[in-house]
Formats: structure tokens, C-alpha cells, sequence
């Protein structure tokens, strides 16, 4: 699946205008979005992979695996939604548009004990157990070079984890855990686009997110980012992927004066391992 995007930094002083312009463009008021997000990385290097330094680089598949690049993979839980509801509210594109609610991800059931299988916990029950929640893998390349399209665009996958233990699971495929934060904010649906206008917020103790009244600001400054997104099944179908940026330009040309929003930073968006 490819991702085309669109971004803008909104300081907070002015997030309550733009969110005021959203709701006039798209005709919806913002729903909250609350997402609690892991941050995976491979516990070995290409070191470890391809052997001793000063061995022979040519040798066998593990110098092969070895001189390719290392990404993070994300486990994203949508902590607001309620458990009745299927899926996100992104849109989509494949060869006609995509009824916003429909999603199209993998879904994945894991063998483990039946004791660890739960149904997500809503918001503000407590205590929160990150081993109850409905994960999501997600996988984001790096994104094209600038310059083919007008936008950012790039591969992601993601594979819904309905039954099982997520974490073990990712533990199992060689992954460690680095890093966690809270995407805290509001998404709008514009036809095929899923626009989001959020800040990242940092958990007091680690896997806690609640109470939301105790998770900190990652930007001093308080400021939010929106991102407007259309998810394109292959980026094969090259009328698709057109009809895709002509729609981020459309909402790109409704809300200039309000927000200017540009391709993303390719370098901020990098997902190797470094």
C-alpha cells in the first residue's frame, strides 16, 4: 500500500482557528483520536548480521542480509475507539474511491495462551494494560525522493493483531522495544483524505498512558502537527496515484491563508535504524 501526504506545523496558538477552518471544509466537527504508540527496532545490527569486522564481505546470505538497510516498526493502539467499531476512518483509494470506513490492513491471530487474548480497554479504565489492547504493525518506508510528485509518498503496511499477545509476537520476529508516546488530538474525513491535526505527548511511567492528565508535552512550545493522507492500494496504478494528488492539492487549495501544507521533511521521516 502507498501512503501521498501532505503536512503543517500548527502553532497552538492557532490550532483552534484551523480546526475551525477543517470543520468548514470537510463538514464534520473533529472526532478525537487518542493512539498509543511502541517503537521497535531489531535487536542486532548489520555488525552482528555479517559477522566480525574485517571478515569476508563476501561470504554467504548473512553478508547479503547484512548490507541492507534496518527499520523501526511501530505497534499503534487506538485507545478511544470503541471495540464494536471495525477499523479506522482513513479513506482509501484503489480503483474507485473507498468509503471512509473501510480499511484495507492484514489481520493477524498469534498463538498464545488463551488468558492473554483480550478485547481493548476504553479510555480511562484503569489500570491500563498494554498486553489488552488492539495493536496494529505498522511498517513505513522511507519515503520517495522529492521531486516525482508534489507530495510525500511512500510504502507503509499495517497488520491488525485480533487475537494474541502483540508484544510477544514482535519480541518473537527480533524486535526490541525503544521508545513510546501518545498521539493526542482530532482527525477529519474529506472525501478519500484522512486529516489529522495532533501533538505527541509522553507517558510519566512507561506502557502508562493514564491518566491523560499526566502525560507531558514533547514540544515545549505545545504545537501540533496536521497531516492530510490518501492510502493507495499499489502504486502500479498510476491514474489512481494522480487522482490522489489532485485531491491532497484540492484540500492544500481550500485551506490556504489558513495553514500551508507541504511534503514532509524526507529526512525527518526516515524510519532506518541508524
Amino acid at each position: 500500500m502507498h501512503e501521498l501526504s501532505l503536512f503543517a506545523h500548527v502553532p497552538n496558538s492557532r490550532v483552534a482557528h484551523v480546526k475551525r477552518a477543517l470543520k468548514t471544509v470537510t463538514g464534520m466537527p473533529g472526532v478525537p483520536l487518542l493512539e498509543h504508540h511502541l517503537i521497535y527496532k531489531p535487536k542486532r545490527n548489520r555488525q552482528t548480521i555479517g559477522g566480525a569486522a574485517g571478515g569476508n564481505s563476501s561470504a554467504g546470505p548473512a553478508n547479503a542480509a547484512a548490507a541492507g538497510d534496518f527499520y523501526y516498526l511501530q505497534l499503534v493502539a487506538d485507545i478511544l475507539k470503541d471495540e464494536n467499531k471495525d477499523g479506522s476512518p482513513a479513506g482509501e483509494l484503489s480503483g474507485s474511491p473507498a468509503p471512509p470506513s473501510q480499511q484495507n490492513i492484514d489481520v493477524m491471530e498469534i498463538d498464545t495462551a488463551a488468558d492473554q487474548a483480550a478485547t481493548s480497554s476504553k479510555a480511562g479504565e484503569a489500570p491500563y494494560d498494554i498486553r489488552k489492547q488492539k495493536w496494529t504493525i505498522r511498517f513505513s518506508d522511507l519515503p520517495e525522493v522529492n521531486g516525482k510528485r508534489p507530495v510525500t509518498s511512500r510504502m507503509v503496511h499495517n497488520a491488525a493483531v485480533h487475537e494474541g499477545d502483540a508484544l510477544s509476537f514482535v519480541d518473537s520476529l527480533g524486535y526490541t522495544p525503544v521508545s513510546e508516546y501518545v498521539l493526542s488530538g482530532d482527525y477529519f474525513v474529506y472525501h478519500n483524505i484522512y486529516i489529522t491535526i495532533t501533538r505527541l505527548l509522553l507517558p510519566s511511567q512507561p506502557f502508562s498512558p493514564f491518566p491523560t492528565n499526566s502525560l507531558r508535552q514533547l514540544d515545549p512550545a505545545d504545537s501540533f502537527l496536521l497531516q492530510a493522507s490518501i492510502k493507495v492500494l499499489s502504486a502500479n496504478e498510476q491514474e489512481t496515484m494522480n487522482k490522489g494528488v489532485e485531491e491532497l492539492k484540492t484540500i492544500r487549495a481550500e485551506l490556504k491563508g489558513v495553514i500551508e501544507l507541504e511534503p514532509g521533511d524526507r529526512l525527518s521521516l526516515d524510519t532506518r535504524v541508524r
